[in-house]
């Protein structure tokens, strides 16, 4: 008979906080219990606290075991609110490191942050570049993001950015099996795609000193107020 190895597990992930993002610690803790019961704290909204049910279908979705005992997640610092998807991803890779169905040591370096579709897809979150910026200010080596945002994340220039497409992939990564390079971002590329409109200031007849004013404005970096 197969024996259950159950441990404590603890990633690393962020939480935006206005346009800011804040580093959370994920604490996942799997015990023998009775009945089965999972116990979500650390100032989590409705959004948070619905993840478990997405979690433990992706799980089971994506070919790995359901955990069955008592299931602690502890998302810290306790003080922050907690109202996002983008928990989804490192709560149920800590579920598989407590549950003993994956074992890796890069953890500490690598955050990951990522909401979870049913069938084990990553979906991708809001503040994907604060985030960025968050794990390159905690001296993380590389972030894990969904492949959606992974341009976004990529403009932060000092961190390793890994675009990752299912929970699978993600696991891919952490254990070393799956080899992914990380997003190199390319300035040139990024103007060519976006720094094209279809309407701008010379369209526009008239209304010189206006089209001045604004100009003044963007070029320092002002606020502008138009009524």
């Amino acid at each position: 008979m197969l024996k259950k190895v159950l441990m404590l597990a603890k990633l690393f992930t962020y939480s935006l906080f206005g346009i800011d993002a804040k580093p959370v610690e994920v604490e996942v803790d799997i015990s023998p219990g009775a009945m089965p019961k999972t116990i979500l704290v650390g100032l989590a909204e409705a959004a948070v606290k619905e993840s478990t049910h997405r979690i433990e279908r992706a799980l089971v979705n994506s070919g790995y075991n359901r955990p069955i005992d008592r299931i602690i997640i502890n998302l810290s610092p306790a003080d922050l609110p907690k109202d996002a998807a983008s928990f989804d991803l490192p709560i149920a890779l800590g579920l598989l490191i407590a549950s003993g169905q994956l074992a890796t040591d890069r953890f500490q370096e690598y955050a990951v942050v990522g909401e979870l579709a049913l069938d084990g897809t990553i979906r991708p979150v809001r503040g994907a570049l604060s985030m960025a910026l968050a794990a390159r200010e905690q001296g993380k080596q590389g972030l894990l993001v969904p492949v959606q945002n992974a341009a976004e994340a990529a403009v932060v220039e000092g961190l390793d950015v890994f675009a990752v497409g299912t929970l699978a992939e993600a696991v891919g990564f952490y254990t070393g099996n799956l080899p992914i390079e990380a997003v190199e971002f390319c300035w040139e590329d990024a103007l060519e795609e976006h720094a094209h409109y279809d309407i701008d200031y010379s369209d526009v007849k008239g209304q010189e000193y206006s089209k001045r004013a604004i100009t003044v404005a963007a070029a320092g970096m002002h606020h502008l107020l138009m009524l």
